[in-house]
């Protein structure tokens, strides 16, 4: 009897947690894998979804899918708050009286951050989001829209804003092209970032979540067995990535220390620290409920528990 096909869509394929699903190097147990591009959930059974959208659907009540504990992309955020150089930004502090743009999931850590950890007044900060997305998050914050920016990747005219001075600072999910290319008329907000993620991380214990694999509910009704295989299949694509990395074939990035640095981040959180489970990332999953509600993405704080599939909830391992 020929196996069922799951339908597994990636938004961002090249991710080294998602190749080896790509390349086939990694299978799913019990099923044929078919993988396309993230386009929308109406032509896939599952896909590494954007945690900050899982929150939304969640919050709305309009949520006909289910999780498993993989998170194929997690980013510390602070790194992604960038500054034009004449708008007087040096500090998070300075971003106060200054328009800022922000959305996404990205947005929702970053903003954290700023209030939470550096003590940044949210409101009195211009803030400007994408017109489709833009709505207060609360009574005394102010939120323009920006009719010609469709979405957080819409990359061009946020660039284009920030290096004309349009706007002050951008908070995106990924590096903006003139940052890419290291155009002097804007940078960073920290200018040494890693220290700065570090230290946020050891006061809080935070590591942020982008996206969680999800699968269809309608699917898993139909394949009960799903929601564990394909999360036992996840951790070994992890365990590919790091071994591609570090162990076997280390010269898959131009780069000299990759060793260097895993052992680093070893040191500073904990050998298993890009863990495929649900209990060594309770701290992380609270966080999100805490600041989708501060931040307006559900009306109530959820209990992260709920978005689950049980069985793999449960499944023992890192």
């Amino acid at each position: 009897m020929a196996n069922p096909t799951l339908r597994l869509g990636f938004r961002e394929p090249e991710v080294d947690t998602n190749r080896p699903f790509v390349d086939g190097a990694v299978q799913v147990k019990g099923f044929d894998l078919e993988i396309s591009d993230f386009h929308g959930p109406e032509t896939i059974d599952a896909w590494d979804a954007s945690f900050g959208g899982l929150m939304r659907t969640k919050g709305k009540g309009k949520h006909p899918y289910v999780s498993i504990p993989a998170y194929p992309n997690r980013k510390f955020r602070l790194a992604y708050i960038f500054v034009n150089n004449a708008s007087g930004i040096e500090t998070p502090g300075d971003l106060e009286g200054k328009r800022v743009f922000v959305s996404s999931t990205a947005g929702v850590w970053a903003r954290a951050a700023l209030q939470n950890h550096y003590g940044v007044d949210l409101t009195r900060i211009r803030w400007c989001m994408p017109g489709p997305e833009a709505e207060s998050w609360a009574a005394d914050v102010e939120v323009e829209p920006l009719e010609h920016v469709s979405g957080p990747l819409d990359a061009k005219p946020l660039d284009d804003m920030l290096l004309a001075g349009e706007v002050d600072a951008v908070i995106e999910p990924n590096v903006l092209p003139s940052i890419s290319r290291r155009d002097p008329r804007v940078r960073r907000l920290f200018r040494d970032y890693k220290t700065e993620e570090l230290n946020y991380y050891k006061a809080t214990g935070i590591f942020p979540i982008s996206h969680m694999v999800t699968l269809k509910q309608d699917f898993v009704d139909k394949h009960p067995e799903a929601p564990v295989a394909l999360l036992k299949a996840y951790r070994q694509a992890r365990d590919v990535a790091l071994d591609r990395l570090y162990g076997s074939d280390p010269e898959v990035l131009i780069t000299s220390w990759v060793a260097a640095a895993i052992d680093e981040q070893r040191a500073v959180m904990g050998e298993d620290y890009w863990s495929y489970n649900v209990a060594d990332n309770v701290r992380t999953l609270e966080a999100m409920m805490a600041f989708a509600h501060q931040f307006g993405l559900t009306r109530e704080k959820l209990n992260y528990e709920d978005f689950f599939h049980p069985a793999a909830a449960a499944l023992e391992g890192v």
